[in-house]
């Protein structure tokens, strides 16, 4: 039976990481980035084109570490554990041993397991008794994926606020409120602020295309040329593209048309590398059901939802900021930013975010697991 493309790409992806190994764990060694002690780890099974859920919390465990906690990286791919070297001081651990992971966290004494998704290989670390397992998911949305069931398998989930905790007792059936944590968006707590522009700065970050109809939550195909074009060919406007990295994982037309946009629209292509520093460089944030959308709010950026379906975000929004059909974009883009964050979207602020002030968040993950 032949492979299809994303079981093409997961089969060469493996293969690059067993042959990496060998090398990452000289790196790790050489480096002297080996795991001595670690109190608190934070786990990641997956390779690197999942690699951005690790990489969003990486900064805020860094914070820790500088706060005294002593922190690890626990990694089970080598390609994912080469990138962990390069994007962070923390030290390492690599193996695709799960009997060698909990031989270490027994050896540590580790209080807690942190995770960033809800991999299947999670579920493996799971059966191990003693740290306390915490969820951290890699963002704040309303997409079907943050109402999994698997949120049980935790002993607490950490969410950015009462939006969270309400959609969760909403939807999942016999879930204990008890292990709800809410924290912010501890991302958001380290980022530089961008001095002022002649021109207006817009941002367009839609999402990936998801891997079934309940999450086919992207503006890309349906909408992604009709935006790019009327804001480039308008000299009010500074733009930058920032698609999803797993755009076209799934889908074929999703892949062609991100790298046709790209193509054409190459001078507009994001060189920042963390989403959130993307965003506060914004006057105006063009955002999907995502968490993208979900921090403009957070960060009082404002904001152009381009979504079909109900949400709370979407509803809670004025109607002049839903993006619609994109008619006019670059006058609607233009008001916007010249008005400023409307009232109703500062009020959305408050429901989805237990926290908004700097440093906040992360003092809340700091109390959370110093206290266990």
């Amino acid at each position: 039976m032949a492979l299809i493309p994303s079981q093409l790409t997961q089969a060469t992806g493996k293969a690059r990481s067993l042959i990496a190994e060998r090398s990452v764990r000289a790196e790790i060694v050489q480096s002297q980035r080996e795991i001595q002690q670690a109190d608190h780890v934070l786990f990641f099974a997956e390779g690197p084109g999942q690699f951005y859920q690790l990489g969003v919390w990486l900064g805020t465990f860094e914070r820790l570490a500088q706060q005294g906690l002593r922190i690890g990286l626990v990694l089970m791919d080598s390609l994912s554990a080469r990138q962990a070297l390069g994007a962070s001081t923390l030290p390492v651990l690599f193996t695709r041993s799960m009997e060698h992971i909990e031989s270490k966290l027994r050896e540590w004494n580790t209080k807690s397991i942190s995770y960033v998704n809800n991999a299947q290989r999670n579920f493996t670390m799971l059966r191990f008794n003693g740290p306390a397992h915490i969820h951290l998911n890699h963002g704040e949305s309303e997409k079907a994926s943050m109402v999994s069931n698997q949120l049980k398998a935790y002993d607490y989930a950490c969410v950015a606020g009462p939006a969270a905790v309400e959609r969760i007792m909403e939807n999942i059936s016999r879930f204990d409120a008890s292990h709800l944590v809410q924290i912010g968006r501890p991302q958001l707590d380290s980022l530089e602020l961008e001095g002022p522009s002649e021109k207006i700065r817009v941002l367009y970050a839609p999402t990936w295309e998801g891997d079934s109809e309940a999450m086919a939550y992207s503006s890309v195909i349906r909408l992604g040329e009709r935006i790019l074009a009327q804001l480039v060919n308008d000299d009010r406007f500074e733009v930058r593209f920032r698609p999803h990295p797993k755009t076209g994982d799934i889908s074929a037309e999703a892949k062609k048309a991100v790298a046709s946009l790209q193509a054409r629209f190459e001078s507009t292509i994001d060189p920042v590398k963390d989403a959130s520093q993307s965003l506060v460089w914004a006057d105006v944030a063009i955002c999907d059901t995502s968490a993208m959308a979900y921090d403009a709010v957070a960060l009082n950026i404002p904001l152009l939802l381009a979504a079909e379906r109900p949400s709370k975000l979407r509803d809670g929004l004025p109607q002049e900021q839903h993006l619609g059909n994109a008619n006019g974009l670059a006058e609607r883009a233009a008001k916007l930013a010249a008005s400023g964050v409307a009232g109703q979207q500062k009020q959305l602020a408050l429901y989805f975010f237990a926290t908004t002030e700097p440093g906040m968040a992360t003092k809340k993950l700091n109390q959370l697991l110093s206290g266990l």
